[in-house]
């Protein structure tokens, strides 16, 4: 069962269990893990249950929603995150996530829930398409046995085509030119409203 543990100031105030597909934080009242302080939004976050996995969804809030520190808007949550709204943390606890990263043989399953996962031809193949949507140039090697996920990055950086700045001014003088019009057009219907 996953939980999520309100606290301040370091002590523990209350444990919610997340047996609902969708919980609210908030100060409402009418939420179901409703917080009484100001420094939280009326509809700050909401808990989302997804199969297996759970999400933090920040609603808007005027303060924003932070996960170990980070601010997000939607976060998939792992067990022992803590997600701060204001003075407020909210730790949470997820025995199931626990259960099912280990292995058959005990070892710690990677957490892959957010990665995206290719194959060496696979990889060769979107570097080609990326390459030639950039200008027809000739994909790079692939790196070798042992590369990093930066080595992989860095093959597959596309160059960006050079800017042109006189696509940009004339974008700029239009644009000024188009609310020139609009000011003119609202000045002769104000006086057309008078009269």
């Amino acid at each position: 069962m996953a939980t999520v543990t309100v606290i301040f100031g370091g002590k523990e105030e209350r444990t919610y269990n997340l047996d609902r597909p969708r919980m609210v934080v908030g100060r409402e009242p009418q939420c179901e893990v409703a917080i009484d302080n100001l420094g939280i939004s009326r509809q700050h976050c909401a808990l989302l249950n997804k199969g297996d996995a759970f999400v933090v969804q920040d609603l808007g809030s005027a303060n924003g929603t932070f996960v170990n520190g980070k601010k997000v808007v939607e976060h998939y949550l792992n067990d022992g995150d803590e997600i701060f709204l204001g003075k407020y943390v909210l730790k949470f606890k997820n025995e199931g996530q626990n259960k099912a990263e280990v292995a058959r043989d005990g070892n710690v399953v990677p957490d892959t829930l957010n990665t995206f996962v290719m194959d060496g031809a696979k990889i060769q193949e979107q570097l080609t398409k990326m390459r030639q949507q950039a200008g027809g140039q000739p994909a790079p090697a692939a790196p070798g046995p042992g590369a990093t996920a930066k080595d992989y990055a860095k093959a597959m950086d596309v160059p960006k085509p050079p800017e042109s700045s006189g696509l940009k001014v004339a974008l700029i003088v239009g644009g000024a030119l188009i609310l020139l019009l609009l000011a003119a057009v609202a000045v002769l219907l104000f006086f057309v409203i008078k009269k």
